[in-house]
This record gives C-alpha cells, structure tokens and sequence, in this order.
C-alpha cells in the first residue's frame, strides 16, 4: 500500500479573466477552449495603446499586439477582514486581488473549528512592477500625485496584510519561480503540513502587474503572439499572451480533513521540484522537467498510465511547446 503523504484541498476560490470568481464558468471555459483574450481595455496603459503600437516585431519601446487576458473591475470580498476601505482603495490592485480571492477561499472551507495560530499562507507572486509601483516610481521622478508607501511592498506585503488580517500565526511569504510559481508554493504548503509545523495552509498564486511592462516586456523578448491569440500546441502557435488573476487553495493533511468532515476537493499524492539547468526562459529543456515528473510519479505510487488528465504549462511559444510535448 502506498504510504506517500497525501494533502487534501478542503477550499478554494479564483477570479479569473472571462469567468470573474465564477469557478464553474472557469471550468466551461477551460473545457470548451473559449478564448477570453481582448484588447487592452481603456485606461489600463499609462499611454494610448495607438500611441506603442507597432507592428514590427521587437522595435524599441513599443508593442506589437495589444490583446491580453484582463480581469474585469470587481469589488474585493474584504467584508469580516477588519481592513478599513480607505486603505485597501489606496493600495495596488495585487492587494484587492488577493484579499479578495484568500478571503473568499478561506469561507469556502469549514474553518470555524481550526486554530489559526496554526494556519499560513505561501503565494506565488512573480514580482513584476504593478500598477502603483509604476505609480511611486513617477512620484519620485515625475513629480506626479503621492502614492501610498505600502505600494513599495508589492511582492511580499500582499499575503503577509491577508495573513495578519484573518489572524494566522503560521507563517507567510511569497515566491517568484517564474510560471513555476503557483505550484511551488502549493508544495512548500505541503512541505509545511506534512512537517507538522502547520495543520492549515492557503497556497496559490497571484498575477497583477502593470501590463504595460508585461506587454511591452515580452514584445520586447519576441516572445509574445504576434496574432494575439494563445494556440498551444498548434502548428499556429506563435507566442505567448499575457494575462493576469489568482486561485488560491485551502489544504489541509487528509487524515485530519476526514477527521473534521471537509469537504474534499482533491488530493494531492505527490510533488517534484528540478532545476532547468541547461535551458533558459523561452527555451527549455527537457531534463529539468523529466526529474520533477519523475519524482512526482515516485512520490505517488503511480505509473504515467494511471493519470486520465494532465495540465500542462503550454505557453504556445513552439520552442516550449515542443520540449514539454518531448518530455511528455
């Protein structure tokens, strides 16, 4: 009998483009490849998108595709977090983010019952400049209107304010492994469960940067999709499209979420972590990625031919397609 660790997702909550917080509309659109790319919507780039446009590929300081994924305005579920409105509206929206969607996940579970001096929260957040860090910086050299100081904090403040405004004496920090991100910091929660240290974990990510930079910063890496449109694994596949949301889930060790009657969304069997040490940002390689399946397929017990649905990375780059297919 396989006696690997096993985590159980007992909550979870997301706001993502096209489907909002709607878990069930992000699964239809998932299931029925919808695309939910759009232009950028008005206001969102500090310039007109006409005025960094160009059509040519990597031409300094423009853009050559202004479609990305783009969440929708929402107001963030921050009602029982004891944060005073007037603050949260002065910080970047990576805060309202992930207020929102931790706040939400944390409800989604049966949490009346768990100490929180044993609870934390690990979150992946690829630190990118955001919205109101773009912000501060043209307040110290553009004399443009002051910005909240908090906003120099984007990349680790977020979750540590979430984590002290539900009261959670566990721990928190953020992670930055690139695409890897999210589901780094879900095993690191695992890490944290199965040692004891904690008996309840929030672990996701989060996405808000300032998607001017993203846009103009993959132009500039040719790596974004001169169409605009994702095609992973297709022969059309040319580039990436930059997006933006969070999912955040609530674990717990299965033994104890049996014993408290969660409701069990998943279980988590086993995890691998490698290093790419000979690939590079748009072109990997496959022995990174064969140790990281193999020590998960390890951990588990199981054999490829047990898994019915894989998720794959799939950024619709053809070099990263085409290695991850390989390792596949």
């Amino acid at each position: 009998m396989n006696q690997s660790p096993r985590i159980a997702i007992v909550g979870l909550a997301a706001r993502f483009p096209g489907s909002g917080s709607d878990l069930d509309r992000f699964w239809t659109n998932v299931r029925t490849a919808a695309d939910c790319s759009r232009d950028v919507p008005a206001g969102r780039w500090v310039v007109p998108p006409e005025r960094c446009y160009d059509p040519r590929p990597a031409n300094p300081d423009t853009v050559y595709s202004t479609r990305g994924y783009f969440l929708d305005p929402f107001e963030p579920d921050i009602e029982g977090l004891g944060l005073p409105n007037a603050l949260i509206v002065e910080l970047d929206p990576l805060f309202q983010l992930i207020l929102d969607v931790g706040h939400r996940a944390w409800k989604s579970a049966r949490t009346a019952n768990i100490d929180r001096r044993k609870a934390g929260v690990i979150l992946g957040n690829i630190c990118l400049p955001t919205d109101k860090a773009s912000d501060l910086a043209r307040s110290v050299f553009a004399s443009a209107p002051a910005v909240h100081p908090w906003n120099r904090y984007v990349a680790g403040l977020p979750a540590g304010l979430f984590a002290k405004a539900l009261g959670l004496g566990a721990g928190h920090f953020t992670l930055d492994a690139a695409c890897a991100s999210s589901l780094y910091a879900i095993k690191l929660a695992c890490d944290e469960l199965i040692s004891g240290r904690a008996d309840v974990m929030l672990a996701g990510g989060a996405s808000r940067p300032d998607c001017l930079y993203t846009q103009m910063g993959f132009s500039q890496l040719r790596a974004l999709s001169v169409s605009g449109k994702c095609s992973p694994f297709s022969a059309k596949a040319d580039g990436l499209v930059v997006g933006e949301g969070s999912g955040i889930f609530v674990l717990k060790r299965l033994d104890d979420a049996e014993r408290d009657g969660d409701t069990i969304r998943a279980v988590i069997r086993g995890w691998g972590v490698s290093n790419d040490i000979l690939g590079n940002l748009l072109a990997p390689a496959s022995d990174g990625q064969l140790r990281a399946m193999r020590d998960a397929y390890r951990m588990a017990g199981w054999r490829p031919t047990d898994v019915g649905l894989i998720e794959c990375h799939a950024t619709g780059t053809p070099v990263g397609d085409s290695v991850e297919f390989e390792s596949l």
